[in-house]
């Protein structure tokens, strides 16, 4: 029987942790995208193509997110949530400078980089 110290590894404890908050925003944008759609960039037109690219990022999220959580190419996942965040964060910048979410989504990157390299 695995004890707790093996269960609760750094690697695990940050997998399952950074899986919760991507599946979170996988179902929010799944389940609200006409609230996401306004940091779609606004070179994607019609909005009916935003809207498909809110759905598609939202299902990525959660399929990335359970990969955390469950440890189930773990390093895969991490790179693709990691290339996300990127390009979220630089969208972020772009549209509105330094803002207390564009912090979260740095520390979120981190996280994810952390789970890459390690």
């Amino acid at each position: 029987m695995q004890t707790l110290r093996s269960i609760f590894t750094t690697k695990n404890v940050l997998g399952g942790f950074l899986g919760f908050v991507m599946v979170w925003f996988g179902i929010n944008e799944i389940l609200s995208p006409q609230e996401w759609v306004t940091f779609v960039p606004s070179f994607v037109n019609p909005p009916m193509l935003a809207t498909l690219s809110v759905l598609a990022h939202g299902v990525l999220l959660i399929v990335c997110g359970l990969s955390l959580f469950l440890n189930y190419y773990r390093k895969i996942s991490a790179t693709i949530v990691s290339l996300m965040l990127l390009e979220i964060i630089v969208n972020l910048i772009l549209i509105s400078g330094l803002t207390d979410i564009v912090v979260r989504d740095i520390g979120l990157f981190g996280s994810s980089l952390a789970l890459l390299f390690n």
